[in-house]
């Protein structure tokens, strides 16, 4: 009984630490918009920008309105996945008038 147990905990720290330490963060799955802030406050297109709200548009995209002094500007970023363990994020501005994408 007591080395079931063990294994058990032993397996849980296991899944636990890979699920961390891997490639693919399971965490951010999870936890969305804390994965956008951090690559929001990576990325070098939001230097110098502050950040006034993030507003999910569904299916891994997100509209980002910055302010720059009085200008305000919005970004489009999606995530996608190369592979099953690769995601990336792609950062558009957006252009167009009257919030029309």
């Amino acid at each position: 009984m007591r080395k079931k147990v063990l294994a058990g905990i032993g397996l849980l720290f296991l899944v636990i630490g890979l699920t961390i330490f891997s490639p693919y963060n399971v965490l951010s799955e999870f936890n969305e918009k804390g994965a956008v802030k951090s690559f929001i406050s990576s990325d070098r297109k939001f230097k110098g920008l502050e950040v006034v709200d993030i507003d999910y548009r569904g299916s891994d995209t997100y509209l980002i309105q910055t302010k720059d002094g009085d200008l305000k500007r919005y970004f489009i970023v999606m995530r996608y996945n190369s592979s099953v363990m690769n995601g990336h994020w792609k950062v558009f501005e957006e252009t167009s008038r009257e919030h029309y994408y």
